[in-house]
């Protein structure tokens, strides 16, 4: 008859948690590659945007220790302990990842990958709510002018280039100086009158 060698998983498990209780990290390099199959499914199981296997690695080694330092054996065994843990970092973990605050920051997109698709970058005004004057009197004409007179303002005022408002408004020359003089001729009328 063949006796096969027998592997006592608790006595092999608690010399393990003993040893790293004295500072042994070989002892819980060990512990560890035993409850690896345990960190898998837990990785397989929980999804967290940015977390590579090496960041779950090293998390659940991090816990493998914080455990077995921890670990009291007169209150139960060290696997569901340390699955326990381990669990709850990745529930933590994720209710982080999906807060109300970085749910946008969940749902953008990277410019490099964007290119990658072919997405190009939405073309923002040439103007934004903040610039706006809090004058009744300067919002008025702002509100009297078109988006061209407002660029031809932005040119003079020297806020944007000229050349990049001809490219994004694909007007020429002469167009962007038309409006220039509309918004003196409005500015006079509202100002002055």
């Amino acid at each position: 008859m063949v006796r096969k060698k027998s592997f006592d998983v608790n006595a092999d498990e608690t010399n393990l948690i003993s040893q790293i209780k004295e500072g042994k990290d070989d002892a819980l390099v060990k512990l560890y590659q035993l409850y690896y199959p345990l960190v898998y499914s837990v990785k397989q199981k929980y999804y967290v945007r940015y977390y590579d296997d090496q960041d779950w690695n090293q998390d659940a080694l991090i816990i493998c220790h914080a455990s077995a330092m921890n670990f009291d054996q007169s209150k139960g065994r060290f696997g569901s302990y340390y699955k326990t843990r381990l669990t709850n970092h990745a529930k933590t973990l994720v209710r982080y990842d999906s807060a109300y605050r970085r749910k946008a920051m969940n749902q953008s997109v990277s410019l490099d990958a964007a290119k990658e698709k072919g997405l190009e970058p939405i073309a923002k005004s040439v103007i934004s709510p903040s610039e706006i004057p809090l004058s009744e009197l300067l919002a008025s004409l702002i509100a009297s002018l078109s988006d061209l007179e407002i660029s031809a303002l932005l040119i003079e005022l020297g806020i944007i280039d000229i050349e990049d408002a001809l490219q994004k408004l694909k007007v020429e020359r002469v167009t962007i100086l038309r409006a220039r003089s509309r918004v003196s001729r409005k500015m006079r009328h509202v100002l002055l009158d």
